[in-house]
């Protein structure tokens, strides 16, 4: 026997009803929607430390554009189904496409957009039924569109296994309305669930799939379907290498607002439903009160009754088993919040969307990149902000061991394109005030994305300093502007990469001793300046990295005045900036010898006639401002 269970991808209510259907029908097969060939990995469900929300993340290791995530909740179906299958020992299979064959396609690149399986041109959608079947249903119902109608349809209600049923006849009947007018994807990934579902038959005697609603019926009927014609179709997919793990994932990651195409409203008032559905209207309300408390916002127990009491008959107008999001929405905003929807924010990042991380145990084979950065996050003291979605700040004072690493590893992720932490300025003070300090700020936010990022710089290293470094040198051959490398020298003493400064220096003198464009030393001064006033308070020697200051701001006096001759508007503009950035780092240098330098040829260039207008103003302001100039004599 073979049972057929249409589910909505994330959907409680197809959860808890999955749940009672499977108990009742205890198959002997789970053959589930999923990419076939990540197969081998599914047995890590069965490890308690594997905590949703989670994903298989499939990558070409060859290109790391192509990369694909498979997200999974506690209230997913087919992580129910997966749970299910491993506790009573039962064969769990995945049977959709392989990922080797859909990054294959991807790189084919084709241009046909609908396919007919007897490979001839499908005919055009015309009606409003062809265009958008869930959305024509959901009209009918009343509804605005399919994900409202779908929920307060199937995931709100209390879980019966009859709902499959209902489900297939409905999408029965929609795609038999539709016709065959399928796009060549979605036609290649049932042939291939139908070909695993026919070798299924063969081993076993009760199978469960779960699956899509959408594509159930061509599963529910695989008798219809020719074996020959699905092998025709599946012959000579163009496939790839692909690599595969579990890592964390997120709620905010789940959420529809994310972008993700299976997404959900409100991931965090769907675990609310399928743990405690009975008390979930009054348990979402009792969160809100706890959370505007702690905002210091007036909600009351009375509150809490209201707002309860306002969903519920919201519900029962609209003629609903349970309120749902959008009656606890209107009801928190109306009774708590006032009409004031600022105050929503809040609830709906915490309460509606989540912001829960799930965890992947240490067991689970990673890459030796990753490795290196949880050993170093936890050696930094920096596991808390690891594992939480909330962006959170972080006061580092360099003159400790541990917090000096800290700085190191940020910086180095940085290079490597993670960045989990983005320097700030302290408050009441511009970044520029800030540079010399013996502390660092930061705002820290990990995403669950970044695992591909790792994955990528895993090809520069098996460790972050070597990755960086690594990093650095393919960088420093690319570029031949000199304030990206005096920018690269910058972050390499940040990052403390001592071992690439020398040989960026090299790049940095050979590249300024053949520059003639003035502007292009001036752009390079603010990365050097930062670099040397770093590297100072930090006691690190870069005696090279000072010896070039002596012939920059030189060459910049001397070529100042007749750089700024003849220029249009735009051009002053520029130049404009250039002066009073260079003005900037010059006073920052606090040498007596360039300032000499510096103001010596703005006296220049305040008096060269060509000069433009703007400059010359410039110039002038700047004379007064340092009493170099004293225009009441």
């Amino acid at each position: 026997m073979v049972k057929v269970f249409g589910i909505r991808h994330h959907g409680v209510g197809s959860a808890l009803s999955l749940k009672k259907a499977l108990e009742e029908m205890q198959p002997d097969c789970i053959l589930i929607e999923g990419a076939n060939d990540v197969e081998s990995i599914l047995h890590h469900v069965k490890n308690e430390e594997l905590k949703p929300p989670v994903a298989i993340l499939s990558y070409n290791p060859k290109n790391l554009e192509q990369a694909s995530y498979l997200p999974f909740t506690a209230f997913s179906p087919e992580w129910i189904a997966m749970k299910y299958g491993f506790e009573h020992n039962i064969s769990v299979q995945f049977m959709d496409l392989p990922q080797k064959n859909n990054f294959g396609l991807l790189e084919e690149k084709k241009k046909e957009k609908q396919i007919q399986i007897d490979e001839k041109e499908a005919s055009p959608k015309n009606s409003e039924i062809q265009n958008d079947p869930l959305g024509y249903m959901a009209k009918i119902a009343g509804y605005e569109d399919s994900e409202r109608w779908w929920e307060v349809t199937f995931e709100q209600r209390e879980g019966h296994s009859e709902t499959f049923d209902a489900i297939l006849e409905l999408m029965s009947s929609l795609r038999a309305e539709v016709g065959n007018n399928e796009s060549r994807e979605t036609l290649l990934r049932e042939a291939f669930m139908r070909k695993v579902l026919r070798k299924a038959q063969k081993e076993f005697e009760n199978i469960a799939v779960v699956c899509g609603a959408w594509h159930a019926p061509v599963l529910d009927k695989v008798k219809d379907f020719k074996a020959s014609d699905d092998n025709k179709i599946l012959r000579g997919l163009p496939k790839t290498t692909i690599k595969y793990t579990w890592i964390p994932w997120s709620y905010d990651r789940i959420s529809k607002s994310s972008g993700y195409g299976a997404g959900i409203i409100s991931p965090a008032w769907y675990e609310l439903l399928f743990y405690n559905r009975n008390d979930a209207v009054i348990t979402w309300m009792i969160q809100v009160a706890q959370l505007l408390r702690k905002e210091d916002l007036d909600a009351s127990s009375a509150h809490v009754i209201e707002a309860v009491r306002l969903a519920e008959t919201l519900a029962a107008l609209r003629e609903q088993s349970v309120a749902g999001m959008s009656e606890l929405y209107e009801a928190a905003k109306t009774i708590f919040c006032e009409g004031d929807s600022s105050k929503m924010e809040l609830i709906e990042k915490k309460l509606i969307v989540g912001d829960i991380m799930g965890a992947v145990p240490d067991t689970i084979p990673i890459i030796p990149l990753q490795q290196d950065i949880e050993k170093q996050i936890k050696t930094t003291r920096l596991s808390k902000y690891r594992n939480s979605l909330e962006e959170m700040e972080r006061e580092l004072d360099l003159r400790e061991e541990k917090q000096l690493m800290a700085s190191h590893l940020l910086h180095r992720l940085h290079l490597l394109d993670i960045p989990w932490g983005t320097i700030q300025a302290k408050k009441g003070y511009s970044s520029q005030r800030t540079q010399g300090d013996f502390k660092e700020y930061w705002s820290l936010k990990w995403l669950p994305d970044f695992a591909i990022n790792i994955i990528e710089a895993g090809i520069l290293g098996n460790t972050v300093e070597e990755a960086a470094i690594n990093k650095i040198k393919q960088q420093s051959q690319q570029i031949e502007h000199l304030k990206h490398i005096s920018t690269l020298i910058k972050y390499s003493l940040k990052a403390h990469l001592p071992t690439v400064i020398d040989d960026l220096m090299y790049i940095f003198q050979k590249t300024a001793a053949l520059t003639t464009d003035i502007s292009i030393l001036m752009e390079s001064l603010p990365g050097i300046v930062e670099a040397i006033k770093y590297a100072n308070t930090r006691q690190i020697d870069i005696s090279s990295l000072k010896k070039q200051l002596e012939h920059i701001i030189p060459r910049i006096g001397i070529g100042l005045p007749m750089a700024c001759t003849s220029l249009s508007e735009e051009a002053a503009e520029e130049m404009f900036e250039l002066i009073t950035q260079s003005d900037y780092q010059i006073q920052l240098i606090n040498n007596d010898d360039y300032k000499e330098i510096w103001l010596s040829s703005l006296e220049k260039t305040a008096n060269t006639p060509s000069v433009h207008f703007i400059l010359k103003g410039a110039a002038t302001r700047i004379l007064y401002d340092k009493k170099t100039w004293d225009f009441d004599t």
